[in-house]
């Protein structure tokens, strides 16, 4: 096991874990409509019901990218044990592990925010 693609596989685990974390009390309607933390959008902001509704959504949206990452992240491990892809090749993936399901969280919370 290489020590790069470890580094990157324990921070896709940490990040993942960071955001269940965040997202549990989003899910379960405990964050009250603020301008830090949550799903902050004018339309939101504007009304409670709509503010809960899609932190609700935001945070099950959150919650399934972080098992997809961990997923990914235990994938990278195997990858990384039995196969022979180089070094930097590995990185690279590892990183896209990293990035790319954040971005699709991004997406579906972008598209989801057109149609509030």
């Amino acid at each position: 096991m290489r020590g790069t693609t470890m580094v990157i596989a324990v921070s896709i685990f940490i990040l993942a874990a960071l955001l269940v974390g965040l997202s549990i009390p989003l899910v379960q309607g405990k964050v009250p409509p603020n301008s830090i933390y949550g799903f902050r959008t004018s339309k939101t902001l504007a009304d409670p019901s709509i503010w809960y509704e899609a932190n609700r959504f935001t945070g099950r949206v959150s919650i399934t990218v972080s098992i997809v990452m961990i997923v990914l992240g235990i994938a990278l491990l195997l990858l990384d044990r039995y196969t022979k892809l180089d070094p930097n090749s590995l990185t690279v993936l590892g990183l896209a592990f990293e990035i790319v399901p954040l971005l699709v969280l991004i997406l579906v919370l972008f598209l989801y925010n057109r149609n509030l």
